[in-house]
């Protein structure tokens, strides 16, 4: 760290000099722009304006085949490097690529939005990012996945007294779609963190970046505990109707709880977040009461109430991020 003493110019301008050898690597030279931005926590970014129409240079890895962890590890080793923000990454082979491997990775790169596939050979797959992160909102992508998981567990609850266990796999099918959001929402906040330029842009500070990740984590794993509700309450027989009723009631007061915690954490509502938090602390309440009443004769509703239990804590996970001293 430097410190720099502020001078003071005609009585209405403050100075202050640039350390030389950042003033180098950036290329600045006399009569060069620099750009200064609010960094929103008492702070001031400065950055060597760019020309118009430059952008930043593209990122690109190399990622080698076979990997030397394994092939199954290359799937793990390309959503890393998506997430880490690399725009170009390119799979090399010094042999040629087995049809398994091959499939395996366009598997992987098909599950994360914005990556495309832009040149191909036997011993070589190229992939590139094409969405515009500047454009793309942390928030609106945590809104559609909060509404993707909230629909995942009212459809499966109200498919309870359904006989086609086949619908229920259209949650699984859902679920991919939460993971995919999750990869493309983590690189943004990533990104973010690294350069705050793109959160300013989106209006985050680091605490809230920190508070993103942690949220986007819970949904995910909400989504997770979707899934294993569906799987579950696909393998119950012939339910009493009053369960049935009783689990719909259940489904009314989460679905109240995702929404509102959602809507808590985008806006920093506390207001909205403790809402959430009595209802969590309702349903938690009910669940007890049902695994009381009902959960001694059917193993299946007991490991349903224990599930959406978890997704109960999840959300109140979400919520309890929001804090009154914090403002919004």
């Amino acid at each position: 760290m430097q410190l720099r003493k502020v001078q003071e110019m005609g009585g209405a301008t403050f100075l202050v000099s640039l350390p030389k050898d950042w003033a180098r690597s950036a290329s600045l030279r006399k009569g060069s722009v620099v750009s200064i931005e609010d960094s929103g926590d008492g702070g001031l970014l400065l950055y060597p304006a760019s020309s118009p129409g430059e952008s930043s240079p593209e990122k690109e890895i190399e990622i080698a085949y076979p990997s030397k962890y394994s092939n199954e590890g290359l799937s793990d080793e390309i959503i890393a490097a998506y997430l880490l923000g690399y725009d170009l990454i390119c799979i090399k082979g010094s042999n040629q690529i087995s049809s398994k491997d091959r499939e395996r990775m366009l598997l992987s790169i098909k599950r994360l939005i914005g990556l495309e596939i832009v040149e191909e050979d036997a011993r070589s797959i190229t992939s590139q990012f094409l969405v515009d992160e500047s454009v793309v909102e942390p928030s609106k992508i945590f809104r559609r996945i909060s509404a993707i998981v909230r629909a995942m567990i009212s459809e499966t609850i109200k498919r309870l007294t359904e006989e086609e266990s086949s619908q229920f796999e259209t949650v699984a099918q859902r679920d991919d779609e939460v993971d995919r959001l999750h990869f493309l929402l983590v690189r943004l906040i990533r990104s973010a963190v690294q350069e705050p330029r793109s959160a300013i842009k989106f209006g985050l500070s680091a605490i809230d970046c920190l508070d993103y990740r942690v949220a986007a984590s819970s949904l995910e794993t909400a989504g997770d505990y979707a899934v294993e509700l569906s799987q579950v309450i696909s393998k119950i027989g012939n339910v009493d109707q009053r369960v049935v009723n009783a689990l719909a009631s259940t489904d009314e007061i989460l679905e109240s709880i995702i929404d509102n915690a959602s809507r808590a954490f985008i806006a920093r509502d506390f207001t909205l977040a403790q809402r959430a938090v009595e209802d969590c602390q309702r349903l938690e309440a009910l669940i007890t009461s049902l695994r009381e009443s009902e959960g001694r004769d059917s193993p299946e509703i007991l490991r349903t109430l224990d599930v959406l239990e978890r997704i109960v804590r999840c959300n109140r996970d979400i919520s309890d991020l929001i804090s009154p001293m914090r403002p919004a």
